[in-house]
């Protein structure tokens, strides 16, 4: 009767002392592969174990190297993962609540980058993944790492699937033994990213931007350069990624880079938000609505997107007229030219006196009227070296004369030659945007979407206004243009034209003769002027993009492709080896004193006829016009009856 009750305590015994051992194993296997992580670890742990085992598995933790803490839970708390890179989440696929658990993670995407996870499976004969996950995504970008009694050691070993569709791959790290402890793989220490690089040839989607659809088929050839140049340079930016992953590309095709509308993404933005692609075809503008979708990761190319205009004529900044001397010359000149109109008045004046005394007086026409005008104007043709028909006739007078015409023989000829040489300059003034919309230069802008949309939605004050005044003023055509019609306007005449410079340079090889290429001057309108290569946020590929692109910037391949799509600044090397006509504008202050004189003259005429008129109305009656009134001052006693009769 005894011996039943007997052999069954004996069996009880017996497996709670095999129970007690393997969870005493399981214990030293976990806490040996967290302790091979060798970082700081916080363990969230979902166990049905007895309260002696979890106390014994706390008491592990605590003991080993780097600090390490855990934390018992049933349910998934937000938080709980104050940091999502140190976190470790262990459970056992035995309990009953392991199921509701995982889906939870699951549907709050924690299998992915940084989350750890530790699974306890079940004893087998063989390397299982365990049933309660095998319909989950764990993809490239999570670490999984599964435990499983196998005779009489652990296997320790990483999941993952490249693709949902695709099979498990198994990865070994290691191997646990009560007499060897933990052995890791010599596989499981090179990088994960590395490991898992080799996507085997699964399709990845690529979102492109063309706008031109004879692009498409110019990918490889490229025989247009210049045309949809941005996305031909991704497409051959991407290639060597897609070869370092062992990935098939799959090109989705769109006319816009992505801007939100009405809530909602369009373009590529829009196809990485939603998931249709999972890397981004060409470059991209970091914006702060952007960041929230999309994942910058390299920046591949200097390509920017700035004004470019020539040098203008001088005279488009300045008066021409006025620059031969500076300030303080024109000051000294001012003075002297006051000094001699009083020295000749004096010189005239003495002469008149002179002539007066010897009662010679009118009789020769060509000498000096001592008159303020008269001298004015007799100093004006000396400075313009045109001459005069009266003079001065005495010894003081042509010395003076002589002192006068040789000053400004000297002065109109360093005049004269430095006008010519600044009729034939560039000004360098323009050098902020403020400058170029002050300034006389026509604007105008490549007629590409993103371009439209920068210049569009600009809120900066000048930005704004250049783009109101100079790019579409009220009641005409914005000025959007071709590349190449932008290109052959800025070379025809003084025109600003913001565009992509490293096309831009590549069409001037083209048109543009060497004299030409001079004097180019470049201005950035966008406050961000650096494109960024992007993915989907989230991307389980992350990772092997990172790793990737940075390859592609270290070995070179990005700046063999931008030398191929792309040309640097010309250099100068023949400024001034052509002649440059005079316009108009080089003109213009001559012409607009030309046409104040004529005005003034006008107005002079008039004032002169006014006060004409007025003298003849204030004459007495019987004196009519040209008639002049004689009075004879001779005493009526010197007269003869006869005279006075």
């Amino acid at each position: 009767m005894y011996r039943p009750l007997t052999i069954f305590c004996a069996i009880f015994v017996c497996s709670s002392f095999a129970l007690s051992i393997s969870k005493e194993n399981d214990i030293k296997v976990i806490v040996d592969v967290i302790q091979s992580f060798n970082k700081p670890s916080d363990v969230i742990s979902n166990l049905c174990w007895i309260n002696t085992t979890k106390k014994k598995l706390t008491i592990s933790l605590n003991e080993a190297n780097n600090p390490r803490s855990i934390k018992f839970v049933s349910v998934l708390h937000d938080n709980d993962l104050v940091y999502p890179e140190k976190i470790i989440f262990l459970i056992d696929v035995s309990c009953k609540e392991t199921k509701e658990f995982l889906n939870e993670a699951a549907s709050r995407k924690y299998f992915g980058r940084p989350h750890r996870w530790f699974i306890i499976n079940r004893p087998a004969n063989e390397v299982r993944v365990p049933l309660e996950i095998d319909n989950m995504h764990m993809l490239p970008d999570s670490e999984v790492y599964v435990m499983q009694l196998i005779n009489n050691s652990y296997s320790i070993n990483l999941i993952y699937k490249i693709q949902p569709n695709r099979e498990w791959i198994i990865e070994n790290y290691g191997n646990w033994s009560t007499e060897n402890g933990l052995t890791i793989s010599r596989h499981a220490k090179e990088a994960l990213v590395m490991r898992r690089r080799n996507l085997a040839r699964a399709s990845i989607v690529t979102s492109m931007v063309i706008n031109d659809n004879g692009s498409f088929a110019d990918l490889e050839v490229l025989q247009y350069k210049q045309i949809d140049s941005l996305g031909k340079c991704g497409y051959h930016q991407l290639t060597p990624l897609y070869e370092f992953m062992n990935a098939s590309r799959e090109l989705i095709i769109t006319d816009q880079w992505g801007h939100r509308v009405n809530g909602t993404w369009d373009g590529m933005v829009g196809q990485l938000a939603d998931g249709r692609a999972e890397i981004a075809g060409a470059i991209l503008f970091i914006t702060k609505e952007r960041m929230q979708i999309v994942e910058y990761m390299s920046h591949p190319m200097e390509s920017e997107f700035k004004f470019l205009f020539r040098e203008p004529p001088l005279s488009y900044q300045n008066n021409l007229y006025l620059l031969p001397f500076h300030a303080s010359v024109w000051c000294c000149i001012g003075s002297f030219v006051l000094v001699l109109i009083v020295a000749v008045y004096i010189s005239a004046y003495w002469e008149a006196k002179k002539v007066a005394d010897e009662k010679h007086k009118g009789d020769d026409t060509t000498v000096l009227v001592p008159t303020i005008s008269d001298v004015t104007v007799f100093v004006m043709c000396a400075i313009s070296q045109q001459g005069s028909n009266v003079e001065l006739k005495g010894m003081l007078g042509r010395f003076m004369m002589l002192i006068l015409f040789l000053v400004f023989l000297f002065l109109y000829t360093a005049y004269s030659a430095s006008i010519v040489v600044l009729l034939q300059a560039s000004s360098n003034q323009i050098r902020t945007l403020t400058d170029l919309l002050n300034s006389k230069l026509e604007l105008g802008v490549e007629d590409t979407p993103y371009n439209r949309y920068w210049f569009m939605s600009e809120k900066e004050p000048i930005r704004r206004a250049i783009y109101e005044k100079k790019i579409a003023p009220s009641g005409s055509k914005p000025n959007f243009f071709d590349l190449t019609e932008g290109i052959l306007q800025l070379q025809k005449k003084p025109f600003a034209f913001n565009c992509n410079l490293g096309v831009a340079y590549k069409v001037m090889e083209r048109y543009f003769y060497e004299h030409e290429k001079c004097g180019l001057q470049e201005i950035s309108y966008l406050q961000d002027n650096n494109p960024w290569q992007a993915i989907k946020k989230g991307s389980p590929y992350r990772e092997i993009f990172k790793i990737g692109l940075l390859r592609n910037a270290e070995f070179g391949l990005n700046d063999r492709t931008n030398r191929i799509m792309f040309s640097k600044k010309p250099v100068c090397s023949v400024r001034g080896g052509s002649f440059v006509s005079v316009s108009l504008v080089d003109c213009y202050p001559i012409l607009l004193l030309l046409l104040y004189g004529m005005i003034l003259g006008v107005m002079l005429l008039l004032v002169e006829i006014l006060h004409h008129r007025k003298i003849l109305n204030t004459r007495p009656c019987g004196v009519g016009n040209g008639q002049r009134l004689l009075v004879d001052t001779t005493p009526r006693s010197e007269l003869s009856d006869n005279e006075v009769l």
